[in-house]
Formats: C-alpha cells, sequence, structure tokens
C-alpha cells in the first residue's frame, strides 16, 4: 500500500510536478490528502462538482468523454504520475471527463479551498495554469492523430505519445488494450489488431497481455513506412 511520504517522494519525481519550483512542490503536496481507488472505481464523473486537483501517482486511469446518444468513448489511458482537475477549480464548476481506475490507484488529492489558498500566489497560479495548457497541448495532438488518414500511421502516432506521456523510463511500457487503443483511434479492434502485428514485425513495439512495449517513441513514429496497399486494406475494412 502506498504512504503519503511515498506518494509525495512519487509527485515529486517525475511529470508535471516535478518541472515545478522546489517550494511550490512542498506545498502542494504538504496541502493534499492521499486517497485509495479500487479497480474499477470511478475518481470522478463528467459533470460532477470540482472537489479538488488529483495527481494519480500509481495505478492507471482510463479517460473517457461523452458522445452523441449519451455513450462514453475512451480518449486516454493515463499512467504515473497524472494530474487533472485544475481546470475544474478554475472554473468552480463540473468535471470535463469521467476517470475511472483499470487498476487499483493511488492518488493525492488537494481539496478546493487549499487550491485556492495556493493560486493568491501568482506564482503558484501560473503552474496551475501550466499544466492546463499542457492538457491542451496533448488534445491537440490528439486531435491532429485522428486527422490523419493512413490509419497505420495514426495507430503508430498515438502509441508513441501515450509512451512519451508514460515517463522517462525506456523502454516505456503502456497498460493499455487492443480495445482502449481501437476506441482511442476511432478504429476496429481488428485493424489495431493487425496493425500492431505489423508494428511487431519490423521491431517498433512488443505487444503483451494488456500491455504495449516501446522501445523508442521517436524510432516508431520515424520507422512508419508508406504501405498504399495495406493502408487501403485496412481502410476498406473500417
Amino acid at each position: 500500500m502506498t504512504t503519503r511520504e511515498e506518494a509525495g517522494r512519487l509527485a515529486r519525481a517525475s511529470g508535471w510536478l516535478s518541472q515545478q519550483p522546489p517550494e511550490f512542490q512542498t506545498e502542494l503536496v504538504g496541502r493534499s490528502s492521499l486517497r485509495m481507488f479500487s479497480k474499477g472505481e470511478t475518481l470522478c464523473h463528467a459533470g460532477d462538482s470540482f472537489d479538488g486537483v488529483y495527481g494519480v501517482v500509481r495505478g492507471v486511469v482510463r479517460i473517457e468523454f461523452s458522445t452523441i446518444g449519451n455513450t462514453y468513448r475512451i480518449a486516454a489511458v493515463k499512467q504515473p504520475v497524472f494530474w487533472f482537475g485544475q481546470g475544474a477549480c478554475f472554473r468552480k464548476g463540473g468535471f470535463y471527463s469521467t476517470i475511472t481506475a483499470t487498476t487499483p490507484v493511488s492518488a493525492l488529492v488537494l481539496p478546493p479551498h487549499e487550491f485556492d489558498r495556493l493560486i493568491e500566489n501568482a506564482a503558484y497560479c501560473k503552474a496551475f495554469a501550466l499544466l492546463s495548457l499542457d492538457h491542451l497541448e496533448e488534445a491537440s495532438q490528439v486531435l491532429g492523430q485522428l486527422l490523419v488518414g493512413n490509419v497505420e500511421h495514426r495507430v503508430a502516432a498515438r502509441i508513441a505519445l501515450l509512451a512519451e506521456r508514460s515517463g522517462p523510463q525506456r523502454p516505456a511500457v503502456l497498460q493499455v488494450t487492443q480495445f482502449d487503443l481501437a476506441e482511442m483511434c476511432g478504429l476496429s479492434r481488428p485493424t489495431v489488431q493487425q496493425i500492431l502485428g505489423n508494428l511487431e514485425r519490423r521491431g517498433l513495439i512488443k505487444p503483451g497481455y494488456r500491455r504495449i512495449e516501446v522501445p523508442d517513441p521517436e524510432a516508431l513514429v520515424a520507422g512508419i513506412e508508406n504501405s498504399p496497399l495495406a493502408t487501403a486494406a485496412l481502410q476498406q475494412a473500417d
């Protein structure tokens, strides 16, 4: 079980908080509480009133957005350290997405009243604003990937982005299923399975059970070659 001291150490070690001044790191961690979530438990529902800024330090979460017909689709799978909730706290409104634990999760949670105290400091307010800009940048990258017609390039780019966002360790090990990846890329599972097989044969990834190992995200993107016939066949299948 994760202790509060360990959670603080993990939060400082990588991700957004690791890039902030030490005094801000100390303030945020010191004002946060540690919460545990079981596999399948929801951290927040889209539309729920804001209840703080979350920092996932252990475990994996799935981010889902509602679509037409009030169904939910997977937008991303996130591994530590992942922070969210600052937008809702700034706006004093609801969460944008539904976030669910796909494994047991440990998270630091900064309560709204402590968030308000921190953002009275202009430098700390800027730190949270930078977190929001980082989320926006990632969302822009994902949108650009979804507009790519070559489905193999789309899947490879999505895997590379997930790997880059998972932390500095290499090879990157993504705890993501073929079903998750298919929804994130707007493709069928058989198509994604075929693409993963192609990428594996070229030595760019190593798929496993509910995981994908990526030796080098940059090499993955650079190693994608144009395969017009294969791409056409995959596009027809979808």
